[in-house]
């Protein structure tokens, strides 16, 4: 009998290595996946890319940048640079990249003969830097899915679905844009969020564990670094202390342990924040992250405000792309869609010349001369806003965007009717892209890819609405049919 026991232990023991080989199959699939279709698509042209690119170079070089109106923040162009100190050849192929990409002048797009093929991205190692970050962000995503379930089911899913819309794939490893580096910090912190939130705070009311804290830290660290990649990231810092208040507030019993995480992630975002805050002030006295950003990004959102109430209707199926395009013009009129195309050149150049109400001001004043054309202008600028946090909302690309927005479906009934670790974790992980979106969508023209975070708490949503159906199904196929129980033959 001892014998026939442990044999028996044996086959179990063997079933759980088979099944856990298994998973590790499927996630190494996934990864492959993703790195062969970035490899595949190669370097991408991006006319902001050579902002990005020129302010490394004039790091490297000791010049000063050219910001055009707007500052960056420094801390992809600083990646950028290290990664020339460690290689010279990168230095080559970003320069080289510079020549080579599209760039705007005058609302007008120009962009080179020569195609990037000519850089050789594929011998070059910033390249596969590039896309190994957006493998690593991929990672990320199933270690979500799995904070909020504890299923690899889930988790092989949410993977799945992030890497099958595609835009995190083209701008997380073949874009030399901001988003290359914030798309895994974005991620890490999230996932960092979820954790807290279904397993760290909710272990032992009104205590403070030392994993707890090290795990706060490391999300401080995380926000800290993403604060540094683009200036919307930064209202974070603000909404993560406002939205801790909220939760205290309902639920009283853990206010301890939620304010002591909170103040533990501000402290490990200030490690990151500080220097470049202290630097702000010390050379180029204003205390904040940028100086002239906001208000060059807001003047330009000020154009939207012209939208007839036929824009604002058409805005939405025109904005969805896919064949919203088509039935717009049918209904609306080719005139109305394009002046609410992205990229066309008329639009754009009038943004451009809208820039004329900060012509002569100073760079101090410059944000307080356009929130008062917003504040006389206040009731139709929220009412544009809907429609622009409708077009940030667009994660998917091309004929497959119908099904994207109707995955939210899904993520809504995750919300609804998942078990409350479930439910926790999403709405953790949806927090921080709903505060991007919202701010995108009030003060900025809210390209899709600004609001590339949407994504994560979409396909981790998406993965339990499935599988828990999945389960539904199978239960309710044991029940009616009694063979297919185990044990039944």
């Amino acid at each position: 009998m001892p014998a026939l026991s442990r044999f028996r232990r044996s086959l179990g023991g063997g079933r759980m290595r088979w099944r856990t080989f298994l998973h590790v199959l499927v996630f190494a699939s996934l990864i492959g996946m993703y790195v062969h279709h970035a490899v595949g698509l190669g370097a991408k042209d991006n006319a902001d890319a050579r902002w990005y690119i020129d302010y490394a170079l004039s790091i490297a070089d000791g010049a000063p940048h050219d910001t055009g109106g707007a500052d960056l923040l420094p801390l992809y162009p600083l990646w950028l640079t290290g990664l020339m100190r460690l290689d010279p050849d990168i230095r080559a192929y970003l320069q080289c990249l510079h020549g080579n990409l599209p760039y705007w002048r005058a609302g007008k797009r120009y962009a080179p003969t020569r195609s990037l093929d000519v850089c050789r991205p594929r011998d070059n190692p910033a390249f596969y830097l590039l896309i190994l970050l957006g493998a690593a962000s991929i990672a990320l995503v199933w270690l979500a899915g799995w904070v909020a379930s504890g299923r690899p089911m889930v988790a092989h899913l949410s993977a799945f679905f992030v890497a099958y819309a595609q835009r995190w794939v083209y701008y997380g490893g073949n874009v030399h844009v901001a988003e290359s580096l914030a798309i895994p910090l974005f991620a890490g912190f999230s996932v960092c969020l979820a954790w807290l939130v279904c397993a760290g705070i909710g272990e032992k009311p009104d205590r403070t564990t030392p994993r707890k804290t090290t795990v706060a830290v490391t999300c401080g660290l995380l926000l800290g670094a993403l604060a540094l990649t683009r200036p919307p990231y930064s209202y974070l810092l603000a909404a993560l202390p406002s939205a801790a208040a909220v939760w205290m507030l309902r639920d009283r019993p853990r206010r301890r342990g939620i304010a002591a995480a909170t103040a533990w992630i501000l402290v490990g975002a200030l490690v990151f924040t500080a220097p470049w805050i202290v630097r702000n002030y010390t050379e180029r006295g204003f205390v904040g992250f940028t100086k002239t950003y906001g208000a060059f990004i807001l003047a330009q959102r000020l154009d939207y405000n012209d939208m007839t109430w036929r824009h604002w209707i058409a805005a939405f199926p025109v904005w969805s792309g896919g064949y919203g395009r088509r039935l717009a013009a049918e209904w609306f009129g080719k005139d109305v869609v394009h002046w609410l195309v992205f990229a066309n050149p008329e639009k754009r150049q009038r943004r451009i010349q809208g820039d004329h109400i900060l012509a002569n001001v100073a760079p101090e004043d410059q944000l307080g001369v356009v929130l008062r054309h917003v504040w006389a202008d206040l009731p139709k600028h929220l009412a544009v806003s809907a429609p622009l946090a409708w077009a940030g909302m667009k994660q998917w690309r091309g004929n497959r965007i119908p099904f994207g927005y109707a995955c939210w479906l899904l993520v809504i009934f995750s919300l609804v009717r998942g078990p409350s670790r479930s439910r926790s974790a999403v709405a953790a992980l949806a927090f921080c892209p709903f505060v991007i979106l919202a701010i995108n969508a009030l003060a900025a023209q809210n390209f899709p890819r600004y609001s590339f975070g949407l994504l994560l708490p979409l396909s981790v949503g998406v993965a339990l609405s499935l599988v828990r159906m999945l389960d539904v199904g199978r239960d309710g196929l044991r029940r009616w049919a009694p063979w297919t129980r185990p044990g039944a033959a």
